[in-house]
């Protein structure tokens, strides 16, 4: 005889809406979808938040899908989804011959999620997996780049600790900083001595979900390599965009 434990039901059920949707979905929203009062949706969407299944947007009160759903998918050996991200950042690789980075950005720091390396790969502390604070990097400034004044002092209640003597550590001067690039961010050994780097956000639904870095030796930097970066970057934003609606979080 078959049973169906009705607990799990409505959680898969959240799961597989938020999963579908185009937009992030806030509690009335699923409640409304699904049939489920709001009242029975509350503390199982909580528990799902803390346990990082679902991400939780206070400005918007919307749900989104969490990051730990990518840990689990990322242990599938094959993701066509992925391959295909690290594709592209080998496309930039091949032009510019810099390591390049893809990332999220998780709790004020930046996640990163994928890396390609150059053919004369410099010492950094990205690695796949590994956490360095946004605002000192400038694939972090390209997930941050939305966020007013208050919401970076929200996000970072302690205020900005240096990771080198380079670091950014006034929020007035992050936040215009921010505001005064245009597509891009940049960062000059912010996060590791010696190194330069240029990133670019990648849009979701027209929020930004994840961003690009390429990474360049203070040696090797000229305005000929930012060029070149740049394009790269650009080129790469535009192909990423059309996949990363089908690249969980």
């Amino acid at each position: 005889m078959r049973t169906e434990h009705k607990p799990t039901l409505r959680t898969l059920a959240i799961l597989e809406l938020v999963s579908a949707g185009s937009e992030p979905y806030t509690l009335t929203s699923i409640s409304r979808a699904l049939g489920i009062s709001p009242s029975t949706l509350f503390p199982i969407v909580h528990t799902l938040c803390e346990q990082r299944y679902l991400s939780y947007d206070e400005k918007n009160q919307a749900y989104s899908l969490g990051l730990k759903l990518f840990e689990i998918g990322s242990r599938i050996q094959s993701s066509h989804v992925y391959d295909r991200i690290t594709e592209i950042m080998g496309q930039i690789v091949d032009t510019c011959d810099e390591t390049c980075h893809f990332g999220v950005l998780d709790r004020g720091d930046v996640l990163y999620l994928a890396k390609v390396d150059s053919t004369n790969p410099i010492r950094m502390f990205s690695t796949i997996g590994k956490r360095l604070p946004a605002y000192g990097t400038a694939i972090g400034k390209a997930l941050l780049k939305n966020y007013d004044l208050d919401e970076l002092k929200s996000l970072y209640p302690e205020g900005l600790k240096p990771l080198t003597a380079h670091t950014i550590t006034s929020f007035e001067e992050l936040h215009q900083q921010l505001n005064d690039s245009d597509l891009f961010t940049y960062e000059v050994e912010e996060s590791n001595k010696s190194v330069r780097c240029i990133a670019l956000p990648i849009y979701r639904n027209k929020a930004i979900a994840a961003a690009l870095s390429v990474a360049i030796p203070i040696y090797r930097y000229d305005e000929g390599k930012k060029s070149c970066i740049e394009g790269a970057l650009k080129e790469a934003s535009i192909q990423l965009e059309q996949i990363i609606p089908y690249f969980v979080f």
